[in-house]
């Protein structure tokens, strides 16, 4: 059995070639066989300039609209735009609620606003109250289309409802988890299909149904959402109205699966000292003003660094031989503060740090650079021994290497758990920000040592 990547780059040279050869019937039949997922991986690996050349190959609806489920935000703004508010709309109506929000999301509102004059009342009302809420929040991206019942029907009444839900085309409805609503819409129990099944036709739902219920706020942030279901093992969360309690929708773990990429790569991304736009797809001008920003606060501490050597000029022309291990002491801070950074960033992130533990973690981190410090502090003493065979230099480089891995390790874990105090993004605070702290911190430790001792 050939692997999935020999199978992607067999269809991507047949592809080519037929391009090259114009053969445009062929590829179209190529191009209709594909699974949604494997056409996105296609349009992916081609130039830029291919891609719209096989999109318009492109002649199913159910087709299309799973492509537009599946694609990243590049390839999916690149649909969008050469296809007409017609097919858009055709393709909005195949679409899950979410799904169908999340591309219109990323129109025009004026373009939002003529593609659901062309769709069912219910479902471009249905649409405009998830737009209504803010990006990254459980309101906007709920399915609204969930089953729901009476605490005191039945299960063969409950069974012939749901068939005749599926009879009538109702294919949008979540088939993870039934809930029991009272008169207000407000939640009274909820149970899988497993458990209707496993009961006689007469037991009431209010019989076996579960009372205990984890949900979420519509308001609540979609990081916490997938949190919940990852802790909980949940298939679906119901979301909450915050103005009058009643159920709103649900969030599935599919949608979860997004959610943690997404946030994942955004932290990535702000760890590298650049933002969530700028990504493999991005324009030119997207990668330059994102990345700007951070580089110049790098340069600009680079510059305060410099500065601050140059007041140390004295002491480096008593002993030249100082400039030699400025690379090996800078280095080792910048490096074990990055370290702690992340771990603490991470630990935020997942909820396994929070601001009852901080303590402990800085307590942990400044141990943790002590202990290597002092470490690294005497392999760097007999090293610089050997080498120079100047006991003052040895002294200068080990004692700067242990203060500065201690202070960088604590000063990594400290700042993403101030950012996160203060309700800043915690990733934030580090990549170049503790890199440059870090050069900051052993520029100044080093040279402060050195002019003591020379």
């Amino acid at each position: 059995m050939q692997s999935l990547e020999a199978d992607n780059l067999e269809r991507y040279d047949r592809v080519k070639k037929l391009l090259e050869l114009n053969s445009l019937d062929e590829l179209s039949k190529l191009v209709s066989e594909l699974h949604a997922v494997e056409l996105v991986d296609l349009l992916n690996s081609l130039e830029s300039e291919l891609q719209p050349k096989i999109l318009s190959l492109i002649t199913g609806l159910d087709q299309l609209s799973e492509l537009i489920t599946y694609a990243n935000k590049p390839l999916r703004k690149l649909v969008v735009n050469i296809i007409d508010d017609s097919r858009l709309a055709a393709v909005a109506r195949r679409m899950d609620i979410d799904d169908a929000a999340s591309f219109l999301s990323e129109l025009t509102r004026r373009r939002q606003v003529k593609i659901m004059r062309r769709l069912s009342p219910k479902k471009a009302k249905d649409l405009k109250s998830l737009l209504a809420y803010e990006e990254e929040t459980a309101g906007r991206i709920m399915n609204t289309y969930f089953f729901s019942f009476n605490k005191n029907d039945s299960v063969e009444q409950t069974i012939e409802t749901i068939r005749q839900g599926l009879a009538k085309g109702d294919d949008e409805t979540d088939m993870n988890y039934c809930y029991v609503l009272d008169e207000n819409e407000s939640i009274l129990g909820v149970f899988s299909f497993r458990e209707l099944l496993s009961h006689q036709g007469g037991t009431k739902l209010q019989e076996f149904m579960q009372k205990e219920i984890i949900s979420v706020d519509d308001n609540q942030d979609q990081e916490l959402v997938a949190k919940l279901i990852s802790d909980y093992d949940l298939s679906a969360i119901p979301v909450i109205s915050t103005d009058n309690h009643s159920m709103l929708g649900i969030i599935t773990i599919d949608d979860v699966l997004d959610i943690i990429e997404e946030e994942h790569t955004e932290d990535i991304l702000k760890l590298a000292g650049t933002e969530d736009t700028d990504k493999v797809g991005a324009t030119l001008a997207v990668a330059i003003k994102s990345r700007t920003p951070w580089l110049l606060a790098s340069c600009l501490g680079g510059c305060i660094g410099a500065t601050i050597l140059g007041s140390f000029s004295q002491t480096l022309e008593k002993l030249v031989a100082l400039a030699f291990y400025m690379p090996v002491v800078f280095g080792m801070g910048g490096n074990i503060g990055s370290q702690a950074s992340t771990i603490t960033v991470r630990g935020l992130a997942t909820g396994d740090l929070n601001s009852n533990r901080s303590k402990e973690r800085l307590i942990k981190e400044a141990s943790v650079g002590m202990l290597l410090g002092l470490l690294f502090a005497g392999i760097n003493f007999v090293l610089s021994l050997i080498f120079f065979n100047d006991l003052k230099l040895s002294i200068i480089v080990s004692i700067s290497t242990l203060l500065t891995m201690f202070i960088s390790s604590t000063t990594g874990a400290l700042l993403p758990v101030i950012f996160d105090r203060f309700g800043f993004d915690p990733a934030v605070s580090s990549g170049p920000l503790v890199t440059t702290s870090s050069d900051l911190i052993s520029g100044i430790i080093y040279f402060s040592i050195a002019s003591a001792l020379l």
